[in-house]
């Protein structure tokens, strides 16, 4: 089963233009020079805030989980105005717990891994990922539970297909890499097919 769902994400990758490629690539890159900015203007380490980020991600789209995690570090926490279990998980990032084992949830905690290492380790599967494994052309339908084995077997889909498009392009990308990029064309192609369904 992996192999055609492999596939699916090298079908769509090589869709992409070089200057798509490479804003993909860069997707984690940019959204860790953010977090370092976060942490130099909110006195507070790039870890604390890339994990603030990461657990105030959830069902937000990028500019307001930005924009959010401004508003929280600026207050030095918050008790409303969202997801109230992501919240208290940010305030205990903010206050020294320790961060991975607070996100907990394999999403989040690879999306800070992500954010962390600039898309060089972790391996972020939301729902649009997911989509982009299973090659669907819109958001409508359910998707199933990402259970820890669901989760793992589209994370080697990922990284089976950094190996076979490295080879191709000759580019040294991470599966961190090529979810991004195979993100950000989805996002952009099919997003608004179904979207009201």
């Amino acid at each position: 089963m992996t192999k055609p769902l492999t596939r699916n994400i090298t079908a769509l990758f090589r869709t992409a233009t070089p200057s798509e490629i490479e804003a993909g690539a860069d997707w984690y890159r940019d959204a860790h020079e953010i977090a370092v900015s976060m942490a130099h203007n909110y006195c507070t380490t790039v870890e604390v805030s890339a994990g603030v980020l990461a657990a105030l991600s959830p069902l937000q789209s990028w500019g307001a989980n930005v924009n959010l995690a401004h508003r929280f570090l600026a207050a030095g926490g918050l008790d409303a105005g969202y997801l109230k279990a992501n919240l208290k998980k940010a305030r205990q990032i903010l206050a020294g717990a320790p961060i991975e084992a607070t996100l907990s949830g394999l999403k989040v905690t690879n999306f800070y891994r992500s954010v962390i290492t600039e898309g060089a380790e972790g391996i972020c599967i939301d729902r649009h990922a997911w989509r982009v494994v299973t090659g669907a052309k819109s958001i409508a339908g359910d998707i199933p539970s990402l259970s820890p084995k669901r989760y793992a077997e589209a994370a080697e889909c990922y990284t089976r297909a950094a190996r076979i498009l490295g080879r191709e392009t000759g580019l040294d990308l991470s599966p961190g890499q090529v979810q991004s990029v195979t993100w950000t064309l989805w996002r952009r192609r099919w997003w608004s097919v179904g979207a009201w369904d």
